[in-house]
């Protein structure tokens, strides 16, 4: 058996958008009616939601531009999708199998651990003038660097041999690896490791200077060489009110989650889990080949699943052992044994996420241990979000029901058309969303006031968030109708 004591577990994985997790500032007052675009029988539509569904995903030909009529169509869509999972519901016929109820429920409690977040972290995090004006100038500075990282051991032992004896970091790479240098560029702004930028815009530098091993949170180390830099001057008025914004939200986020881990210390203070590695070597083993098959392989195998990511491991990868193994104890928490068809039920709603998106086949065992590691970490994060009742926020609940209606529309389509391609399927679609939109047309309402002030771009984005089980911000973009027509439904009166 080997240990692990959660509260000596001071680093973990944490990289939050807060672009995704700020509009939850105003989460515990009630919607005002206008930030309603559209109500679609007892579904809500906001001006946030239909922003992200145009702008999160990539939209389809007929409505890719940034015209007036396409924005017609997008709200089409939107309420399309919002009429075809009220259809399917009132049918009965049942749609939600363990599969998509396991996602759904990993979608709504990765919501709740954003929101927990947002609410231990971000929004308790305070910065001064001082600290804006020392970060201003560091905003505008791009480091050239030279990198790489290695394991520890022996390997880190020679590295460090190697500096000691003044070997230059050129040579000690080169006596290691036959291929050029890594080199990179670094920002202020960027997502970097908390222990670069430290020491990169928080510290005094110079060029050429090593600096490293450093330790990383998969258990690797890096080390690093300033090639140089360049400072980039904020000229205009425009240019310095948006650096100086810059500064503020990355300051406010960094110290947020800084705080966040003091608040997850405290979660997981006296938490402590046993691995019986007579049992994880092999399981690991079994399903490694699975892990590192082709990138296509995987994407295919998957394709069917609504789990969809290369750097963490579903359900589907698992099924190497056989039901035999299923009764073997995985490990011990706090005392509990978790046997392998406990760890497999679980992991339906919350596939691991690997720490090390790049390891060789030796590496997989132990950093498979630290994904189920940050796994039970996020199950006991979940369970301090139930106990705040973060589950019936709005944010939360709006998140949760944009899924399951994304999923009900789509199982609705197969229904109605009969046909599971979806080439085309706008053209079949429509003649079906309009009768749709004459059913209920006296349960569909639409902010025409707030919807002529919403404007979109034109430009593809496919928006995803880093370290998380389901990285897929938003839906696909509903393809169901190319309709410009807002010809149904009334308008959305304030104080509705």
């Amino acid at each position: 058996m080997s240990d692990f004591n959660f509260f000596s577990f001071t680093l973990k994985r944490l990289s939050l958008s807060i672009l995704l997790i700020a509009s939850c500032a105003k989460d515990d007052l009630p919607l005002a009616t206008n930030d309603i675009l559209a109500k679609v029988g007892d579904r809500i539509i906001t001006s946030k939601e239909f922003l992200q569904r145009s702008e999160y995903t990539i939209r389809p030909d007929y409505c890719k531009g940034d015209l007036y009529q396409h924005k017609k169509i997008i709200l089409n869509n939107l309420i399309a999708e919002k009429l075809l999972a009220i259809e399917i519901e009132e049918s009965g016929v049942e749609t939600i199998n363990t599969g998509a109820s396991a996602f759904l429920k990993g979608r709504k409690e990765q919501s709740m651990r954003q929101l927990l977040y947002f609410k231990e972290g971000y929004s308790k995090s305070t910065i001064t003038d001082e600290e804006i004006a020392r970060y201003f100038k560091m905003a505008g500075r791009t480091y050239e660097i030279s990198h790489f990282s290695f394991p520890g051991g022996a390997f880190l032992d020679s590295v460090n041999s190697a500096l000691k004896a003044n070997i230059s970091f050129d040579d000690i790479y080169r006596s290691n690896f036959d291929n050029n240098i890594p080199t990179r560029s670094v920002q202020w702004e960027d997502s970097n490791h908390p222990l670069v930028d430290d020491i990169l815009f928080n510290q005094p530098v110079s060029k050429n200077q090593v600096i490293g091993p450093l330790l990383m949170e998969d258990g690797s180390f890096v080390i690093m060489k300033i090639n140089g830099w360049t400072d980039r001057m904020a000229m205009t008025d425009r240019a310095v009110q948006e650096r100086h914004e810059n500064v503020v939200n990355t300051l406010k986020e960094r110290k947020g989650v800084e705080i966040y881990k003091k608040f997850i210390a405290n979660v997981m203070k006296g938490k402590k889990v046993v691995f019986n590695r007579e049992v994880l070597i092999p399981y690991a083993d079994a399903i490694s080949d699975r892990y590192f098959r082709s990138k296509e392989e995987k994407e295919s195998a998957i394709s069917s699943a609504l789990f969809n990511s290369d750097d963490f491991l579903t359900l589907e990868d698992i099924k190497p052992m056989s039901d035999e193994f299923s009764g073997l104890s995985l490990f011990k928490l706090n005392g509990k044994e978790w046997k392998i068809r406990d760890f497999e039920d679980e992991i339906m709603s919350h596939p691991l996420v690997f720490r090390k998106k790049k390891m060789n086949i030796g590496e997989f065992t132990d950093q498979f241990r630290l994904a189920i590691i940050d796994f039970i970490q996020d199950k006991y994060l979940t369970e301090k979000a139930y106990e705040l009742s973060l589950d019936t926020s709005f944010e939360v609940v709006q998140s949760a029901n944009l899924w399951k209606d994304s999923f009900l529309a789509y199982q609705s389509s197969l229904l109605l058309q009969q046909n599971e391609s979806n080439e085309k399927r706008y053209i079949l679609m429509k003649p079906i969303i309009d009768k749709l939109q004459e059913k209920y047309d006296e349960s569909i309402f639409i902010n025409t006031d707030l919807f002529e002030k919403i404007k979109i771009s034109k430009v593809d984005m496919f928006v995803t968030q880093n370290n998380v089980p389901y990285p897929v911000v938003v839906p696909n973009f509903p393809s169901y109708t190319d309709d410009s027509y807002l010809n149904y439904g009334s308008k959305l009166e304030t104080g509705f």
